[in-house]
């Protein structure tokens, strides 16, 4: 679930910010769309327009290190949104992430899906640091989404589990929306979520007990 970009930038547009940030946020893009595999170092620079020369400046361990980074990106991104609908507790931040997941993959026809599930479904053998981060990553989401249902009276261990089920729940709909190239996948999971989260809350947010 990440809001790096809503997709490859079209040709003769540039992502915008430092040479160091453009090509972070293009190894995102890029993952989101093509897998580990076709996430280059040559792709990179195309996509970014940055000079080959900054590629060892700012990333001296080199396509690894880019990779990390856009891992990070990816994963802070989403902890961003998520707080940043804090307020209004975790159904404003699910409607805030399906809105998000809805913009970028019908802007990218449906190519899109989540960079940090791809660097587990086209793992890499020489990476096997980015299978970790991944699982660091997913960690991190649910323990965001789990102190938001905490903050409404859920009790700590009914919130871990539907913060993780809710992670399993959209990570899967956006993979069959993918697949099948229509975003009612993503709307059902949306509603089925939004239904356990009320059988737990209430539709008034307040904690019935359950857990």
């Amino acid at each position: 679930m990440s809001r790096s970009e809503s997709s490859t930038p079209p040709a003769g547009r540039r992502p915008r910010g430092t040479t160091r940030e453009k090509m972070v946020r293009t190894a995102a893009v890029l993952l989101r769309e093509n897998g580990v595999a076709g996430t280059t170092i040559d792709k990179v620079l195309a996509v970014s327009g940055a000079p080959r020369g900054s590629v060892y400046h700012h990333f001296p361990e080199g396509r690894a290190q880019l990779l990390s980074e856009a891992v990070d990106y990816a994963t802070q991104t989403v902890v961003d949104l998520a707080r940043g609908a804090g307020e209004g507790g975790p159904a404003v931040a699910l409607d805030a992430f399906v809105a998000l997941w809805r913009e970028q993959l019908i802007a990218s026809d449906y190519r899109a899906g989540c960079p940090v599930v791809a660097v587990v479904v086209d793992a890499d053998p020489a990476l096997p640091g980015l299978t970790d981060q991944a699982g660091e990553a997913f960690g991190r989401w649910q323990s965001v989404l789990a102190e938001m249902m905490v903050e409404r009276g859920m009790t700590t261990t009914a919130a871990d589990r539907l913060a993780l089920q809710s992670l399993c729940i959209l990570e899967g709909a956006v993979a069959v929306s993918r697949a099948r190239r229509e975003i009612a996948p993503l709307d059902e999971a949306a509603d089925a979520i939004r239904a356990l989260y009320e059988a737990e809350v209430g539709p008034a947010g307040a904690a019935t007990g359950g857990g």
